[in-house]
């Protein structure tokens, strides 16, 4: 691909990726202004649950396929991506049975309170839509069709809920979490089956019965494993985070965890941004070998992220009460906490690009060790701050989290590539 076509395929994700969050931020607003906030937080959990779910469902081959299948039609070797695909639904059907079984299980008998059973099971229905969106959007990618990749969940599945809230809104209806939840799962479903039915037989088409396709599955189920904790801490954070605390607060705590993360998670992204623009440079850098290109690009990268950062955690400091007051006056308790979450984005940005040093290394498999301390601080960082501390507690643990993640990756990046992308590293070696 020409240099300026990847610079405006760049653009447009960020693009796409900036009017998706709008229309998210959107839909926020209207169900903090349309229903109870203990209702919010039971919707906020269906969602996050519909997305770590459906990340379990997949058992990484997403993230797989995004290395595999380009390799695979780069040879012509179109029955081998056939066969990446079956031997997902391979895994995919046996993974989605155990899951069902176990969310089953813990809405029959858990000592869990009703509304996360509710929103687990509505995550439930909707993972197998999800799950598809996920490898139908990967496989889109390797074909080279940006957009058929990117938008039909950026921007089409936020939308179809969007339009919901709207019309109920204008027709005065009285919404429910159950309402709002058949919603959400009834929209996924149809951009699912939308995008499915574009990209054709190159999807990920069901396998004929004795189709004589070779059985991939056994060689790469432990590489897609590892890769399902990457993507849980790299791109399913914050519904982690909204998952641990609907066990631990709640539902009207929820609800402002929800608003509060998510609010991040949108500052966050201008770090993400930032990345599309400078990881083809960074890709020719270590191709050439250049490491003197290599740490000014780099060095330039964490200044930029820095930069935005350290100017939203003032902005969130001098005035998220107010942005939070959007939400309802019942939200503006998380203003702090907001602060909290803004600076655990700096953190992840501090930590500048040793995850994708390791992943443009081959070694991305390698961060799963890392990613699962994380999970673990996370974890218990919140059982202990989170009963006494509340949704400042869950903050603080988001942080701690955050600090092991980005120095274990520090020491990966050290230990597998030779180089360290974060700041200090740099700063350092300037020196």
């Amino acid at each position: 691909m020409p240099l300026w076509r990847m610079i405006v395929t760049a653009i447009n994700l960020v693009g796409v990726r900036f009017m998706g969050a709008g229309i998210g931020l959107v839909s926020q607003i209207l169900l903090t202004r349309l229903m109870s906030q203990a209702d919010v937080g039971i919707v906020f959990l269906g969602m996050s649950s519909a997305a770590i779910l459906s990340l379990l469902v997949t058992v990484g081959y997403p993230q797989l396929a995004l290395t595999c299948l380009p390799r695979y039609y780069a040879l012509g070797r179109k029955n081998l991506a056939a066969a990446f695909h079956a031997a997902f639904w391979r895994d995919g059907l046996v993974a989605l049975a155990v899951v069902a079984a176990v969310v089953v299980a813990a809405a029959i008998a858990s000592p869990l309170s009703p509304g996360l059973k509710t929103a687990l099971v509505f995550g439930l229905l909707s993972s197998p839509a999800s799950a598809f969106i996920r490898i139908n959007s990967a496989a889109a990618n390797s074909l080279r069709r940006f957009a058929l990749s990117y938008v039909p969940d950026f921007i089409y599945r936020p939308a179809l809920l969007l339009i919901y809230l709207v019309f109920a809104w204008g027709a005065g209806f009285h919404l429910t979490a159950i309402a709002v939840l058949w919603a959400f799962v009834i929209g996924n479903s149809m951009v699912a089956l939308g995008q499915a039915l574009i990209i054709g037989k190159h999807g990920a088409v069901p396998p004929r019965l004795h189709s004589g396709l070779r059985n991939l599955a056994p060689l790469l189920r432990r590489r897609a494993g590892a890769l399902v904790i990457v993507a849980a801490v790299s791109n399913s954070f914050a519904d982690m985070v909204n998952m641990i605390g609907g066990v631990l607060l709640p539902h009207e705590d929820v609800a402002l965890l929800g608003v509060c993360i998510r609010l991040a998670a949108l500052i966050g992204f201008i770090t993400q941004a930032t990345q599309n623009f400078i990881l083809p440079d960074l890709a020719v850098a270590l191709t050439r070998g250049n490491r003197a290109e290599l740490d000014t690009l780099l060095l330039r990268f964490n200044g930029v992220a820095l930069a935005a950062i350290g100017a939203s955690l003032a902005g969130t400091a001098a005035v998220g009460q107010y942005a939070l007051r959007i939400f309802g006056p019942e939200y503006v308790a998380g203003h702090w906490p907001l602060v909290v979450f803004t600076l655990s984005q700096g953190f992840r940005a501090a930590s500048g690009m040793n995850q994708h040093l390791l992943s443009l290394g081959g070694y991305q498999t390698k961060t799963g060790g890392a990613c699962v301390l994380a999970i673990v601080s996370l974890g218990g960082a919140a059982a202990l701050l989170t009963p006494q501390f509340g949704v400042m507690g869950m903050a603080v643990a988001v942080v701690i989290a955050d600090v092991v993640w980005a120095l274990l990756l520090a020491v990966l990046a050290q230990r597998h590539t030779g180089r360290r992308g974060d700041i200090l590293a740099l700063l350092r070696a300037r020196r």
